[in-house]
């Protein structure tokens, strides 16, 4: 399918690992425009919720909304932070059966994604598991006819299922939102229908037989088979096939052999190595397959009744198929099958279940999901408590199914009841959290920042604020024109617009900075330029609640901090700056943020990268100085160089327009700076995938550092040194700049060298000189000249002071290679030709000599004439090692 083709209405996806793929798309394609994410599930873990998923649905725009079986959802309090604060964490009862449906709906003004499977929304629904899903797309001028049937199961299901607060709203305004695109587009796809138990039994809504072929697959059957025997007596099938997993399908296996027989049925093994979940009752007739997707099991509850007659809330696809979602596997003979041990399942809760708590004006209002016969307490642990510290706040009289309580509670914090029998043993009900019924109905949706008051600070403190302002720089770039030519050699573009043209002249060259000031902000314009600025106090997320129980606050593969507290960095501020009044300039930390806002942020950086190449100057020295502040800070955890790429496409960005004289010293100061870290995070001697972000950096910017000045280098790498220690002290920056102006690749391979711990220096101009302690003096040489090997012609003597004074020099000029090993008994000379891509460095990789081809040149222990040729022009001697001051 090509970028132009719109995606097929309806997708039966056996290989889509979770509705996170689908979010994720949403995502990638710059989506934030979704007014409603819904997510509903038998069990839900609103902590991998948070963790995986909510930072991406709320980067589409969307407003959110999880909802799980209340008598099975339970949740560690300590990996849940946002539930009623950012987004709805809702509860269903369905009255004693389960609320079983698996469904995401994305929606949006334009179009929506909806996947309807078999999925809860846990790890192993949305990972471990094998699951079915079938995705609804409407796009385009299109709708599936299932997308009614769907709205309209929405809009009746709380008539059935009792819901906590918020839940119905949100069901309503999906349904409404799925009624207005269904109604403004042409249906397709007649034939997909949605099934569900809301009126009647599912089994009565599927097609009646005979068909040629039935194919079934469910992780639970009921004891007595009686699902599966009414569901092939509705199809009378002319074949019948049954797949299960050995030990893990929980099926009644005598009565399902005996079904089979009766019928002729066949058994299938499936292997599959993950446990498959997924449902399906698949048939076929007339030459086309059906298929039957979505939550129900093989059993009465799901198949055979209708919710409010013992039956769960279930939700089901029939659509055609091209092929088969049978799973492959083995065929077995009937008398193998054997009742499985019962598989761990989720427990329904027989105890007190809250269903939910919302804030009111008079305090909370608490919702039961059934009355209970006795009065109980019910016990509040405030957000910013520890979860195990719990107050007593009201008693909850019997027979009430909702009550309000005056006690104040922020949203997130937790709320559960205590019941007590007659001999004083509690029993501890479920946890639900409180939800702000305003805050989470809030969306995230990017627009114009304000430009002219926006700090750097600020574009850290707010993810929604970081992307108002990639909305103007994109604004921006639609504004300033079409891309720009090709820089020629001195960095200048030949044919650069009027917008980048600036005046000589004093008063233009103002104009010129008013324009940009006018764009991005004075504070922004000024941060750009390298003008100190103080920055103020950092405030923290929004977003998140700070608490001093919370052992998730730093993630565990990036350092924490544990010593530091507000006092202590006060006074260290303070004792760095005597007399200071105003607050200091500070970095942002996002290490303190949750693994979705920091997502967020790289996802941000590279968008704004993406933009660079058609801003102006100042706007592109300001996306170099954000990435570098945007890694400082922690977007990125210490083990992922993932940014690499994109600091050095920002560093060729800044030097692929033409660039005014006036900025010169701190364009130069920057790349500089950038230039620094970009270097001090690739290894000089292995070739790895930042290798080729830094050559390209120092290509494109190697012509800005002559112009780079200590002041400004300071002011660009100032905040930097607790991320990027002594690599941007601004001697060590400058040192860089020179290395790349210069561009001697033995100076290059002697820093190589000593990152690999190797005492080397310089001998002569094209020779040089490896001391220490070795076994094989050769080997030595030859990884001294691999560090050099793009060299015409280098040598490399290494020479070893624990035996007796041996040593070795090798030498090397495409494609030969010339090796003197001095031992006891004398001078061996050895020629080795090196062809194709192997050099030195490869070689030398091997740790032998052996995959070179060797030259034969008579005795090794006479020179030959290409050898006393090479070492002349290295003004060496034949007959002794070169003179130097270090070593033996």
């Amino acid at each position: 399918m090509t970028d132009t083709e719109p995606a097929p209405a309806v997708e039966a996806l056996p290989g889509l690992a979770s509705p996170l793929t689908l979010l994720l798309e949403e995502e990638r394609n710059g989506r934030h425009d979704l007014e409603e994410a819904l997510f509903l599930s038998f069990t839900a873990d609103f902590g991998f919720f948070e963790e995986i998923v909510l930072g991406v649905a709320q980067a589409t725009g969307a407003r959110v909304t999880v909802v799980g079986d209340v008598t099975v959802t339970r949740n560690d309090p300590r990996s849940v932070r946002r539930a009623g604060r950012s987004y709805l964490a809702g509860l269903a009862y369905a009255g004693g059966p389960a609320f079983h449906p698996k469904l995401m709906v994305l929606a949006g003004p334009e179009g929506a994604t909806i996947a309807l499977g078999s999925g809860n929304t846990t790890l192993a629904g949305w990972q471990a598991n094998a699951e079915l899903w079938t995705v609804l797309r409407v796009s385009g001028d299109r709708s599936p006819a299932a997308v009614a049937d769907l709205s309209a199961w929405l809009r009746d299901l709380p008539q059935k299922v009792r819901f906590s607060a918020g839940v119905p709203q949100a069901l309503q305004r999906v349904a409404a939102l799925l009624d207005r695109l269904h109604r403004d587009r042409i249906p397709v796809d007649r034939h997909v229908r949605v099934v569900h138990s809301l009126h009647a039994p599912i089994i009565d809504q599927l097609p009646e037989g005979p068909v040629d072929e039935l194919c079934v697959f469910a992780p639970f059957h009921d004891r007595h088979a009686r699902a599966l025997r009414r569901l092939v007596d509705r199809f009378r099938p002319s074949r019948l096939a049954l797949a299960y997993q050995p030990g893990l399908t929980d099926l009644d296996g005598p009565s399902v052999a005996e079904l089979l027989r009766e019928h002729g049925g066949r058994v299938i093994s499936d292997h599959e190595q993950r446990y498959r979940h997924g449902k399906l009752v698949e048939w076929a007739t007339d030459g086309r397959r059906w298929t039957l997707t979505g939550s129900p099991n093989l059993s009465p509850p799901a198949l055979l009744l209708p919710q409010g007659g013992g039956g769960n809330c279930e939700l089901g696809l029939i659509a055609p198929r091209s092929t088969t979602l049978f799973p492959k596997g083995a065929e077995e003979p009937v008398t193998r099958l054997r009742t499985a041990p019962a598989r761990p399942r989720p427990r329904a809760e027989g105890g007190p279940l809250l269903l939910g708590a919302v804030r009111v004006t008079d305090g909370l209002e608490v919702s039961l999901a059934r009355p209970l016969p006795h009065a109980t307490r019910l016990e509040l642990s405030a957000a910013a408590a520890p979860p195990e510290v719990w107050e007593r706040i009201a008693d909850v009289p019997p027979d009430r199914a909702t009550v309000t309580v005056t006690a104040p509670a922020d949203a997130g914090s937790r709320v559960r009841l205590v019941a007590v029998d007659d001999a004083g043993v509690p029993s501890f009900g479920n946890t639900v959290f409180v939800v702000d019924a305003e805050r989470v109905l809030r969306r995230t949706v990017p627009g114009r920042s304000q430009a002219s008051a926006t700090r750097p600070s600020d574009l850290f403190e707010d993810p929604r604020l970081a992307e108002r302002f990639l909305g103007d720089l994109e604004a921006l770039r639609t504004a300033l024109g079409p891309a720009p030519a090709v820089p020629t050699a001195t960095g200048r573009a030949p044919g650069t617009d009027a917008k980048s043209r600036v005046p000589d002249d004093e008063g233009g060259w103002e104009d010129y900075l008013d324009r940009c000031a006018g764009r991005i902000g004075h504070p922004l314009a000024r941060f750009a330029l390298g003008v100190p600025l103080s920055l103020g106090t950092e405030a923290s997320f929004p977003d998140l609640l700070t608490v001093t129980w919370d052992e998730r606050f730093t993630d565990d593969v990036e350092p924490a901090l544990d010593e530091d507290d507000t006092e202590a960095v006060a006074a260290e501020q303070d004792a760095e700056v005597p007399g200071t009044v105003t607050n200091p300039p500070s970095l942002p930390d996002l290490r303190r943020a949750g693994p979705e806002v920091r997502r967020r942020y790289r996802r941000w950086a590279e968008r704004i990268v993406e933009l660079a190449p058609r801003l102006d100057p100042p706007e592109r020295m300001l996306v170099v100085r954000l990435i570098l502040w945007t890694v400082a800070a922690g977007a990125w955890p210490p083990a992922d160089t993932g940014w690499l790429p994109l600091l050095s496409r920002s560093l060729r960005a800044l030097a692929g327009r033409a660039l005014p004289g006036r900025l010169e010293p701190q364009v130069g100061s920057l790349a500089a700076v950038a230039l620094a870290v970009l270097r001090s995070h690739v290894p000089r001697y292995e070739v790895t995938c930042g290798t080729l972000a830094l050559n390209e950096a120092s290509a494109a910017v190697g012509h800005l550092l002559p112009a780079a000045e200590h002041a400004y280098v300071a002011e660009y790498a100032s905040l930097l040194a607790t991320a990027f220690g002594p690599t941007v002290h601004p001697e060590s920056v400058l040192a860089v700049a020179a290395d790349v102006v210069q561009d001697d690749p033995l100076d290059e391979a002697v820093s190589a060298l000593a990152e690999r711990g190797r005492d080397v220096h310089r001998h002569e101009k094209l020779l040089l000189h490896v001391v220490g302690r070795f076994n094989n003096p050769a080997l030595v040489a030859l990884e001294a000249v691999g560090a050099a090997e793009d060299v015409p012609l280098v040598g490399a003597w290494a020479a070893d002071g624990t035996d007796g004074g041996r040593w070795a020099l090798v030498v090397w000029r495409r494609p030969d290679l010339v090796v003197v090993d001095a031992r006891s008994t004398g001078l061996l000379w050895r020629h080795h030709r090196l062809t194709g891509l192997v050099g030195p460095r490869a070689l030398a990789a091997q740790r032998s000599f052996a995959s070179a081809v060797s030259v034969p040149h008579g005795p090794r222990n006479q020179p030959f004439e290409l050898a006393e040729r090479l070492l002349a022009e290295l003004g060496l001697s034949s007959s002794r090692p070169p003179g130097c001051g270090k070593g033996p």
